[in-house]
């Protein structure tokens, strides 16, 4: 296609024919994405069947991302158990958690070990419950995430699938809508609470880690999620009008409330910038029959000013997008509204619909990007130093790479370790899209404008 719309390049000859390994992955394992599900659950504890080094690897990453205190439970399998199984260990890791913590759900997540070796956990629960006749357990819900496939998008999608699979009952109609918004932070899901509550809309979110992840400080000392969603209202998300994905790539558990239940699914984008939390606000509005309120209008309208305030200073900037799939798409749209240019994007994931996507975010700002689905942060680099990247956007692991180009860096998604404050950075909706052209224009005017104003021009 050489007509009006550049061709969406897939392949670039600044990427080395790279095989052999993965270097700096764009991605993590399943069971992180599970474990930050299970976080957003009221009372719940996670438990990962595995060895101790998964349970210490999550608590690592999780606890220097969002700075507060993170418990996450280990069968601690070793070289005996992994020859002769883990059940023994599943079934005292089980009791000692009911024992010692009595949480309201356990969240059993499987690894890479005990997925190889073959263990049927949800076998090894049956017995367990089969052991506690007489006790009243909380529901226990087996997550299957083997640790050598997928990614942290897929173990979230799997352990919300499995929460509605297990406890899901329909009854009456409540008139609320299911949200599954995917791994954003807890900024980000209590500004789509906020703008619910302006649309007057009752919701689910399944799960809600707003409050998990972002604490108050005080003297009480809790070894389970105090905040969250409460098991009772995933039981109940069975009779909602409607379930809204934030995530095309966590929409499984709509898909199922569906099919079992007749609740409507919808799929994403996720609400980042103008038009995709227009299709957002949309989506609202027509379920529950109403026009978008003023105070609504009203935002929009400022981000609007914004973005044409911003724009001399953006226009046909290169930026360079990393992390989520669904953050990737929805980030590259919303600085292709700034007048910037997403030139290369890349996602650890291998998606059809991350590549879907892009394709069409390219045919309608005529651009042409470089897509790295399924690759890392070495291929991104090589392409970088190909291409005159004006800005990165992503986590802290693409920080070494900006520093050697000397290109400033958007720090965003997950995991972010090397400054403060990750849990609070939210990029959903108006009112934050109003800060982020601010941050986004603000870089631009300090790397590339000198005191007066005047861009700075590079002669050599």
């Amino acid at each position: 296609m050489q007509n009006n719309t550049m061709s969406l390049k897939k392949e670039n000859q600044c990427i080395d024919d790279k095989k052999f390994a993965v270097i700096n992955p764009c991605k993590m394992c399943q069971p992180m994405g599970a474990v930050q599900v299970l976080l957003g659950v009221k009372g719940a504890m996670p438990l990962i069947h595995g060895s101790q080094g998964c349970s210490t690897y999550m608590r690592f990453q999780l606890c220097r991302h969002f700075r507060e205190p993170i418990n996450v439970s280990s069968t601690s399998m070793s070289e005996g158990t992994v020859v002769y199984g883990g059940e023994g260990n599943l079934l005292k890791a089980l009791n000692t958690i009911w024992k010692e913590y009595r949480p309201e759900l356990i969240g059993v997540t499987s690894s890479c070990l005990t997925e190889t070796i073959g263990d049927d956990m949800s076998l090894i629960i049956k017995k367990f419950k089969n052991s506690h006749p007489n006790e009243d357990l909380p529901p226990i819900v087996p997550i299957s995430t083997p640790s050598y496939s997928g990614s942290h998008v897929d173990g979230y999608d799997k352990a919300v699938k499995s929460l509605v699979e297990n406890l899901a009952r329909p009854e009456e109609d409540n008139h609320k809508i299911n949200v599954i918004p995917g791994i954003v932070s807890p900024a980000d899901i209590m500004a789509i609470k906020d703008i619910l509550k302006e649309l007057g809309m009752e919701s689910i979110f399944i799960t809600d880690t707003s409050e998990s992840l972002n604490s108050p400080l005080t003297d009480d000392v809790s070894f389970l999620p105090d905040e969250g969603t409460k098991v009772d209202e995933i039981r109940e998300s069975a009779n909602s009008i409607a379930t809204i994905s934030l995530s095309k790539h966590a929409d499984s558990a709509g898909a199922f409330l569906q099919k079992k239940c007749g609740v409507k699914s919808i799929s994403g984008p996720l609400p980042v910038g103008v038009r995709n939390t227009d299709q957002f606000i949309d989506y609202i509005t027509k379920i529950k029959g109403i026009e978008v309120p003023e105070s609504i209008q009203r935002d929009r309208g400022k981000m609007i000013d914004a973005i044409v305030d911003a724009h001399p200073y953006n226009y046909s900037r290169k930026v360079a997008i990393y992390g989520d799939p669904d953050v990737v798409t929805g980030l590259s749209r919303f600085v292709s509204e700034l007048g910037m240019i997403p030139s290369i994007v890349c996602t650890g994931a291998e998606s059809n619909r991350f590549v879907q996507d892009m394709e069409n975010i390219a045919e309608e700002n005529n651009i042409s990007p470089v897509v790295l689905a399924g690759r890392d942060l070495y291929d991104l680099h090589q392409q970088v130093k190909c291409m005159d990247i004006e800005l990165l956007i992503g986590n802290s692991y693409g920080a070494r790479i900006a520093e050697a180009e000397n290109i400033p860096i958007l720090r965003m998604g997950f995991p972010v370790y090397d400054r403060l404050g990750a849990q609070r950075i939210s990029i959903l909706g108006y009112k934050a899209g109003i800060r982020m052209v601010d941050t986004i224009t603000n870089m631009m005017l300090e790397n590339y404008y000198d005191e007066s104003g005047h861009e700075i021009m590079d002669f050599q």
